[in-house]
């Protein structure tokens, strides 16, 4: 009989350890969600250089055309701060 009270001692803390570790606390408030941030000017502005490169020399590779778009794209705004 000692051993059936043993068993189900030990499942009782076992189920009791299992449900308070997925339930978070009482007076902890869900964190709500980030809200993801538009494009700025430069990266509108970087698009615009990197779509007409892209298109102007398709066989070049990404990384180079990357340099290029971002020499362009300050270039272009260089008095709008």
């Amino acid at each position: 009989m000692d051993e059936q009270k043993l068993a189900k001692a030990i499942a009782d803390l076992i189920s009791a350890a299992n449900s308070s570790a997925s339930t978070r606390k009482a007076g902890a408030k869900a964190s709500p969600a980030k809200k993801k941030r538009g494009p700025n000017a430069y990266n509108k502005e970087f698009s615009k250089q990197m779509k007409k490169l892209k298109k102007k020399h398709p066989r070049t590779p990404v990384t180079k055309l990357m340099k290029k778009a971002h020499s362009a794209t300050k270039k272009a705004r260089k008095g709008k701060r």
